[in-house]
């Protein structure tokens, strides 16, 4: 076969393999077809439990299930930091023990014996979820022991006014063989006071909202952590606060957001999409903030902050959520503290049958069609050559002329 029509061949294929690879077809071709009567997305079903709440007055703009205490995740580290802030100093350090230092990732990955800021560890707790420093100062925050920890996080549970049952064993919210006697529950409800409380104090709020955090660690080596909250960036006026998730769990969120001059709060559990169902949450809120319309009830006031006003409306309303494509949390991820490794990075799920291609059908078809002839004129041209070569050696030969100049008979 001649190089020119090994050239036209591959370059044909190429074309080909090309368009049917990538979907990239004539101008005007690349958008897929709108969908058909028959296309179907499956819808995600809606949180286990959820609450909007006025962070200010504490009322309650519209729940669901919010009473009923289910494994809350890494929300549960908003508590950890209360219950840090009441019992260690921020601007001091402590002492790593063997415990927080075998914490299953996603963690820091410190060292027994070693020293680190209490600072430094509440924001790898709450921006990057690292669980063993989620052990480290809750045994710190405890006294000393995980059974401390449980013990003044149930103190610090009265003091709030957490009111559903709430079980707290492990600081970082683990919940399966490798948790702390089998991990936490937490309602909705009880979840939005510890957000509030949180929000209350400007330095644990601080941290929420911060991008990243860098730091010489107690190995006196440098560390950065980033924030994973998405939420951030995703929903305007967001102010934080904290994603989980676990496969007992499911994805839990507790969010904040401003907007107007009003702040509200969403807790999302047991969410196959909590930043979708978060965000359709609270715009729902503002919008039933905005007419006064409420469930009736109101959270305990946050201590030292005052009683929150009187509810005088009563009127409830409930809010209904819809899949949406959502960047989106895990105890555990493997791995040192980056982002890029932690489960709550992970996309909220969208189920669809219909399909996304680039070329509609007609199009593929066409070009295909005349891919396959370029390649039958090909093989044509590559037939007719090899004819033709095939005649050629079948001449017979011309006889040789004798050369007179050497003498002949």
């Amino acid at each position: 076969m001649s190089r020119r029509v090994i050239r036209l061949l591959v370059a044909a294929l190429a074309v080909l393999a090309t368009l049917v690879a990538t979907g990239i077809g004539p101008a005007g071709a690349q958008e897929p077809p709108p969908p058909g009567p028959t296309d179907t997305v499956a819808p995600v079903p809606p949180p286990r439990a959820s609450i909007v709440v006025d962070v200010e007055t504490g009322e309650v703009i519209t729940e669901a299930n919010a009473r009923e205490a289910l494994p809350p995740a890494s929300t549960t580290k908003i508590l950890t930091a209360l219950l840090a802030r009441q019992h260690l100093d921020f601007e001091g350090e402590i002492g790593i023990s063997g415990t927080a230092a075998l914490a299953p990732p996603r963690r820091i990955g410190m060292q027994q014996g070693s020293s680190w800021g209490v600072r430094d560890l509440a924001y790898a707790m709450m921006l990057c979820s690292c669980n063993d420093a989620a052990w480290a100062l809750g045994q710190a925050a405890g006294g000393g022991s995980m059974a401390g920890y449980a013990a003044r996080s149930q103190a610090l549970a009265e003091s709030l006014g957490l009111a559903d049952a709430p079980l707290l064993r492990d600081p970082a919210g683990l919940d399966d063989d490798r948790s702390v006697d089998g991990g936490n529950l937490l309602s909705a409800r009880d979840l939005a006071i510890a957000g509030r409380a949180y929000l209350a104090d400007p330095e644990l709020a601080e941290i929420a909202t911060a991008p990243g955090h860098e730091w010489v660690g107690g190995d006196g080596e440098p560390h950065t952590v980033r924030n994973l909250n998405a939420f951030l960036d995703a929903y305007p006026g967001a102010i934080g606060l904290k994603t989980g998730f676990t496969s007992r769990a499911g994805m839990t969120f507790v969010g904040a957001a401003e907007r107007d001059g009003r702040t509200l709060l969403v807790v999302v559990l047991g969410s196959e999409a909590h930043y979708a169902h978060a965000r359709e949450l609270l715009d729902a809120g503002f919008m039933l903030a905005e007419v006064e319309a409420t469930t009736g009830d109101t959270l305990p006031p946050v201590p030292g902050a005052g009683p929150a006003p009187t509810t005088t409306t009563t009127s409830t309303t409930t809010t209904s959520t819809a899949p949406e494509p959502a960047s989106s949390d895990s105890d555990p991820a493997t791995g040192p503290a980056t982002p890029a490794a932690d489960e709550e990075t992970a996309a909220a799920p969208v189920r669809s049958t219909s399909s996304d291609a680039g070329l509609p059908a007609e199009v593929l078809w066409l070009v295909v069609g005349g891919v396959g002839v370029l390649v039958v004129v090909v093989v044509a041209l590559f037939a007719r050559e090899r004819a033709m070569a095939d005649t050629i050696d079948r001449r017979p030969a011309k006889p040789r002329r004798r050369d007179r100049r050497r003498g002949g008979s």
